[in-house]
């Protein structure tokens, strides 16, 4: 069991991908050559079998020779590339000479459809799924903006608050100091007022001394 672990810990993915392609190729040889075999009712199950197989293969392929070519090390792969490569171009030669034939191309047309179908709607959901993420990426820039907006309201509101008061403040200080100047202003006009009565007094009472001192005495005389 210790070895075990220990082999599953120190596996190379790139021999991992090797031996699963090898395994898929291995079952769609033994496909093919129960295809020609089979009853007619069983023939699309395994035509559509013998596809995904074909499928699968293939796509194990590419990716074998993509993460062989990003290895630092490519040549310790060189000679099991070319291995697969050969059995890959054997099994492709098979499986299209046996899917050419007339009572196979009517399952073969159905599987292509079918997988053509399934790769769509993969595709859909994955633009989907991606589409899904973009808005959540920018709900959540919306949210922050909204956020930071909205704390930028608050001091600004606050701010304005502020100067608000201070206006009014500034307001009743006005208010006071319009009613000191009034005031100062009425006890102006009354001294005013005061001054000119007296002044008119004085006249007054010189005119009646001048008017008793010269007038009176003349006629007396």
């Amino acid at each position: 069991g210790e070895m075990d672990d220990s082999m599953d810990e120190n596996s190379d993915p790139i021999d991992e991908l090797i031996a699963t392609f090898q395994g898929v190729v291995s079952q769609g040889r033994r496909k093919m050559n129960i295809i020609p075999h089979v009853a007619t009712g069983e023939l699309k199950e395994n035509v559509r079998h013998l596809a995904d197989l074909y499928a699968s293969a293939k796509e194990l392929m590419e990716k074998i020779e993509e993460e062989a070519h990003e290895t630092p090390n490519v040549s310790r792969y060189a000679r099991s590339m070319r291995l697969c490569a050969k059995d890959f171009e054997r099994f492709e030669e098979q499986y299209t000479r046996l899917m050419c034939r007339e009572e196979l191309v009517r399952y073969t047309n159905e599987a292509d459809e079918e997988r053509q179908g399934l790769i769509v709607e993969n595709n859909l959901m994955a633009g989907n799924t991606s589409a899904m993420e973009a808005g959540i990426r920018r709900l959540n820039e919306t949210t922050e903006t909204g956020g930071i907006i909205m704390n930028d309201l608050k001091g600004q509101s606050e701010q304005l608050k502020r100067t608000v008061d201070r206006v009014l403040d500034t307001g009743e200080v006005l208010k006071e100091s319009k009613r000191v100047l009034d005031g100062m202003a009425r006890a102006a006009a009354t001294n005013k007022l005061t001054t000119a009565l007296i002044i008119l007094l004085e006249i007054f009472v010189i005119c009646v001394i001048i008017y008793f001192k010269f007038v009176a005495s003349s006629s007396k005389t």
